[in-house]
Order: structure tokens, then sequence, then C-alpha cells
């Protein structure tokens, strides 16, 4: 893929970090005002019943990493490579968050458990049966997972094999429409979770690579066929995702299938034109992991002094919030993130030359 596309790719990072943002300064609205009858809770009520722009997001940035991520994994021992600059790329800044949150829950009188802090720090708190320190970093594990899934996939030789990524993408699709039909059906009471359809759509990001920066025979027909086939499956697990309150389908159905309609839609669209082609949203899109990771402690804490009403002055306690996390996050990129990044670089090249065999004589 050109250079210049990844600029453009940074871009859409920013849309799909603000579209979180907004969506959750428009529920916290919802919860803190329920009530409200003013211009900002009508347009956050009318936004929210018909566009989840918090699924957007994730979903925006689920086929950005699908389409990216993967195809770092190159160079001398290549899967080494790739497990040290994921270390080195997620998890500081994400203990820095954690320290945050954990501070605020101090000052609070809610200092969460040691256990769970620590299972929070492995980016996998549900493994340890632990709960997130906060419920928006839910996307984490799922990229954790995807992570795995690409090097496994690129260690056997088919992390460009068409047919076993839509077979892959299909079965994980699967494991979520099959348990929620069978106990619609009163058959059998299987567990329910909705990984692999979340999974799934960072596979199709993958696929759209191969169909639209490599030219892979059979890429376009499997994006189709997933698509249609996600499409589907988010039909078939509404009703019981909604009956059970599990927010995977939170406001209603219009709202997160259009999300996802949308996000595909404008992920082809800039891929296809080359755009968006911003310097700002270029530069904002470098920090939108610690906007995602920051941008909630920042809000809770402009609440305490502007709570949300629903009236006109919410528009000026929004833009406050998202100033801040702007300034937060950048700070935290610059002094966290990119040292951090180059860290790793440096860990994984001075392994990558150990292996190189010395030119002198013994």
């Amino acid at each position: 893929m050109p250079r210049q596309r990844y600029a453009n790719l940074d871009g859409l990072r920013a849309i799909a970090a603000l579209g979180v943002m907004v969506e959750h300064l428009f529920g916290d609205l919802l919860r803190q005002a329920p009530s409200a009858s003013g211009p900002v809770g009508t347009l956050a009520e009318t936004v929210v019943q018909n566009l989840s722009l918090g699924r957007f997001g994730v979903a925006l940035f689920f086929l950005i990493s699908g389409f990216v991520v993967p195809f770092s994994i190159d160079g001398e021992r290549p899967l080494r490579h790739f497990a040290v600059s994921r270390l080195f790329r997620l998890y500081p800044a994400l203990w820095l968050a954690l320290m945050v949150l954990v501070t605020m829950g101090w000052f609070s009188g809610e200092t969460p458990r040691a256990a769970t802090v620590l299972a929070n720090m492995t980016m996998a708190p549900s493994l340890f049966g632990q709960p997130w320190l906060s419920p928006i970093y839910w996307t984490l594990f799922i990229e954790l997972l995807f992570y795995a899934l690409a090097a496994l996939l690129f260690w056997a030789g088919r992390l460009r094999d068409v047919g076993v990524l839509l077979i892959l993408s299909l079965a994980l699709i699967a494991a979520t429409v099959l348990p929620v039909q069978l106990r619609m059906h009163g058959l059998v009471n299987l567990p329910i979770q909705y990984l692999g359809m979340h999974l799934s759509f960072l596979f199709l990001g993958l696929l759209l690579r191969l169909w639209l920066a490599e030219g892979v025979r059979g890429a376009r027909l499997s994006v189709l066929v997933l698509g249609l086939v996600q499409l589907a499956a988010l039909l078939s697990v509404s009703q019981l995702s909604l009956a059970r309150g599990d927010n995977f389908i939170m406001e209603g159905l219009t709202p997160v299938l259009s999300a996802y309609v949308l996000a595909f839609a404008v992920f082809l669209a800039a891929v296809g034109l080359g755009r968006p082609r911003s310097a700002l949203l270029a530069r904002i899109g470098l920090i939108s992991y610690s906007m995602y990771l920051f941008h909630g402690p920042v809000n809770a804490l402009v609440y305490r002094v502007l709570p949300l009403t629903g009236e006109r002055g919410d528009i000026a306690t929004m833009l406050l919030c998202i100033g801040l996390t702007l300034m937060v996050s950048w700070l935290v990129y610059r002094t966290v993130e990119r040292p951090m990044i180059t860290l790793g670089r440096k860990v994984s090249s001075k392994r990558n030359a150990s292996l190189v065999p010395s030119s002198r004589p013994a």
C-alpha cells in the first residue's frame, strides 16, 4: 500500500475516536439528565436513537486495525518483533490510564481490589474473572485476540489465504449466532458471547486489505460474502440481545445496524478516494489511542464542576471535555506512547542484531 495512505488512515482513526467520544458525551448527558427537555438533550436523544456513534467508531477502528496491523509482521524474527512492538505500543499507556482510574477511585472512596487492577494490567481481565476498571476499554481484549490470531495465521503461512480467512471469520460469527439461536428456540442453554462477531469485523478489514491494496484473487467476493453474513448475524442476535440488555445491541437495532453500515461505507470511500487528507485529523489520529484511554477520566473530572443538564450550556462543557482530552492525549503521546514505541523498536532491533553472525574470525 502506498505510504501516503497511512496518513489517510490516521485521519480515519481521528474520526473514529471523535465518534466514540461524542457517543459517550451524549450517553453521559442522558444518564445525568434523563428527563431533560433542552435542545442539547433533544439532539442527544435523536442521535442515540438513530446512529450509535460509539459503535461506528469501534467498527471503524476494527476495520483499520485489520487493514494495517497484521502486515506489520515482518523483518528478522517477525513474530518476536510483532509481539515486542505491540507490547511497547499498547501496554504503557494503558497502565498509566489504569493508575489514573485507581487514583480517582481512591479519592472517591472506591479503591478497586488489587486482583482487579492486576487483571486489568494484562489487557484480558475477563480471563481472570475480573471486570474492566472502565467499561470503555472492552475493545482492547478483542484487539489482543486478533493480534494472537494474526500471528498464528502468519506462523502457519495463511495470513494472505483468502479461503482460510473467510472460513475462520464465518466460524467466529457462528460461535456467536448458534448459541443465540439455540437459546431462542429453547433447545440448549449455551453461554452467549459476542467476541466472534467483533473479531469478524477485524478480519473483514484484513480481507479488504487483500482486495483493495494487494488485489488478491477472491478477496472481493470474500468481502461481499462476509459482509452479508455479518448483516444477517446482526439481525439474528438483536432480539435476544435487547431482551437480555447485554449491551451488544444497546440503544436498538436501528442505531447499531446503521453504525456498522456507515463505518463500512466510510472506510471503503476513504481507501478508494485516499481521504481524508487533513493534517489536523492526521495529528489527532496519532493520539487516538490515548484519546480512547483518557477521555472517560477527563469527562468525569469535568462533570464534577460542570454537570450536564441538556441545555445549551452543555455545548461548552462538551467542547471543554474534548479540548482537555486532546491536550492530555497529546501529552501522553509525547511522554509515554512515542518514547515507548521507540524503545520497543530498539529492543526488537537489538534482539534481531544478536541473531546476525559476527564477521570477525573466532
